[in-house]
Parts: structure tokens; C-alpha cells; sequence
């Protein structure tokens, strides 16, 4: 099994675009996905794990230890693949495909995961405040997507973008190497060093899918 990559970030700040051209570029995200990209089994896990401190991707906070789900680290993956039998997963041993998942959550459901993955690479990235501001009301007025009434405060979404932020960028100095920040608008622009700088960090050809995906 290989280590995965992770990757954080603030809501609405273009993970599942990312998420989207690193699949189409090699990295596996996941049997099961939602319409943003995010597998729905680590999704689950990580709203469980906060609910657990009354909290949510609304209302943030780094879970505590006793919080943490007990999945295994194997079975984790298999769900991932939805390997049924030892014969295939001993050929998605062999295989040894690039994996990942994206959920905002990671942010602050991080360290659970290093706890399983200790080799994972994060990837976070960062959106502009105002438009992840402006984003998040339009999608708070939107029917059939989650709303809350807190969203409703530009303020107070502004104050969440700094939080998600603040909490992605504690992870670097521990990480080192393993932690690379990356801003929306510079994937957007196709900023040659921004995509090169990623395309380093997974190994993988990244620049024709974004070329594709961010027409």
C-alpha cells in the first residue's frame, strides 16, 4: 500500500477540481464519490468524528484522540478500491496505484489520518478569501446543498476561511517535504511553477488535465 495524498483546504476553494485532475492524471480519489469529488467513505468518517465534539465542517475543531474513528489502516484502503477477497488485494499490492482522497474535513481531522498514513503527502490549498466568502453564501442560498444559518454572515465566513487557513498551514513545519500549499488562482492562471511544483510532489503529468478541466 502506498501512502496516500491528502488534500485540505477551506470549502469552495477548488479541492474538487484538484481532486478531479489528479484522478484523471493517475491518483485514484475513490470508488464511490460525491458530486464534489469527495469519497464518501472518508467523508462519512470524518462527519462522524466531528459530530462526536459537536462540531462540523461549519463549526470546526481539531477532534480530540479519543474522538478518532478505529479503522484500520488496511481495511481503510480496501474500502477505498472496494477490493472483495485476498486475490485482489494482493493484486492491488502488486499493482501499487497512486491513491488519495479530498474532503475539506481532513483539515481538521488531519492528525487522525497521519496516525494511520504516517507517510502521507497533504496538499493545501487556498482560495481568495472574498470569492470563497462570496461562493459559500451563494451555495448557503442554494436548494438542496447544506445550509446554515451562520453562513449567512459574511463575517463570520470570513472568519472560517482564516481558521481552515490558519489550521492547513500548521501542518508544514512537522511535515516538511511531505506538505506542499498551493493557491487556487495559480491553477487556475496554469502558473508553470505552481503545476510543475505539484506535478514534482505526485510524480504524475498534471499540466494537459488542467488544461482540460479549467477551460
Amino acid at each position: 500500500m502506498r501512502p496516500p495524498f491528502i488534500i485540505i483546504g477551506m470549502h469552495r476553494s477548488g479541492t474538487s477540481i484538484l481532486a478531479k485532475v489528479l484522478e484523471k492524471s493517475g491518483i485514484f480519489m475513490g470508488v464511490i464519490k460525491d458530486h464534489n469529488y469527495e469519497a464518501m467513505h472518508f467523508l462519512s468518517i470524518n462527519q462522524q468524528v466531528m459530530w462526536k465534539g459537536a462540531n462540523d465542517w461549519y463549526k470546526p475543531a481539531v477532534p480530540k484522540v479519543e474522538e478518532w474513528h478505529d479503522i484500520p489502516a488496511q481495511e481503510l484502503f480496501r474500502e477505498h478500491f472496494r477490493l472483495n477477497g485476498k486475490l485482489a488485494q494482493l493484486k492491488q499490492a502488486l499493482k501499487g496505484e497512486a491513491w488519495g482522497w479530498k474532503d475539506p474535513r481532513n483539515t481538521f481531522t488531519l492528525e487522525m489520518w497521519l496516525a494511520k498514513f504516517p507517510e502521507a503527502k497533504v496538499i493545501h490549498l487556498i482560495r481568495d478569501r472574498e470569492a470563497v466568502v462570496a461562493s459559500l453564501q451563494r451555495r448557503n442560498n442554494t436548494s438542496g446543498e447544506v445550509q446554515a444559518d451562520e453562513l449567512k454572515d459574511p463575517e463570520y465566513c470570513a472568519k472560517l476561511w482564516q481558521k481552515y487557513v490558519e489550521q492547513g498551514r500548521s501542518y508544514a513545519g512537522r511535515l516538511g517535504k511531505r506538505y506542499l500549499e498551493l493557491h487556487y488562482e495559480d491553477l487556475r492562471n496554469l502558473d508553470p511553477k505552481s503545476i510543475v511544483g505539484l506535478e514534482n510532489f505526485c510524480g504524475k503529468a498534471l499540466e494537459a488535465n488542467f488544461k482540460k478541466y479549467l477551460r
